[in-house]
């Protein structure tokens, strides 16, 4: 990895964990650049915007995600056991995060704020519930679930439970999660 790109990632490490406490409209280049004891005009350079510098951040949380939280359950036999542990794994990410999930906090803070970083995170979230359906298809193909289940009501009715989860931090106290 090339100096430069070293530089961004720790960056965006940085501001993806910012972001994730404080949450993504909180996160700017002036918040970054002391939290990274980097100069303004620094990191303007890399992102020449806030915006910019929410949607990189964005986007190498889904990254990260993808990383910590899909790729190992995709290693899972296909069906329930797949779909557990991704539910498993995305519950012990945001446990091991600051400040709890990016994604669910920032959806709820641009839900009324029309704009690119919205339309970013409408994006992320359709691909997510994307992800969970062609999972629910694979149970299908493996006959762990019904052959008429609708994959598609199945990853919104999923990704909606937990949603709800992530949103009432008590239940993770309840759960034994925190």
């Amino acid at each position: 990895m090339k100096k430069g790109d070293e530089t961004r990632k720790k960056i965006l490490d940085k501001g993806f964990e910012l972001a994730s406490t404080l949450g993504l409209e909180c996160l700017s280049i002036g918040a970054l650049a002391e939290a990274t004891q980097m100069s303004k005009s620094g990191l303007f350079a890399h992102f020449l915007s806030k915006e910019n510098l929410q949607l990189k951040v964005m986007e190498h949380a889904g990254e990260v995600f993808n990383q910590v939280v899909i790729v190992p359950a995709l290693k899972t036999p296909a069906g329930i056991q797949r779909i557990r542990k991704i539910m498993e794994n995305w519950v012990q990410w945001t446990i091991d995060l600051s400040g709890g999930c990016i994604f669910v906090a920032a959806a709820a803070e641009y839900s009324d704020r029309p704009g690119l970083v919205q339309d970013f995170i409408i994006e992320q979230q359709n691909a997510w519930i994307g992800c969970l359906e062609r999972i629910a298809k694979s149970a299908v193909s493996v006959g762990e679930f019904r052959s008429d289940t609708h994959c598609r009501v199945f990853a919104f009715e999923l990704y909606s439970l937990i949603l709800g989860f992530f949103s009432v931090p008590q239940l993770s106290k309840i759960s034994g999660c925190g």
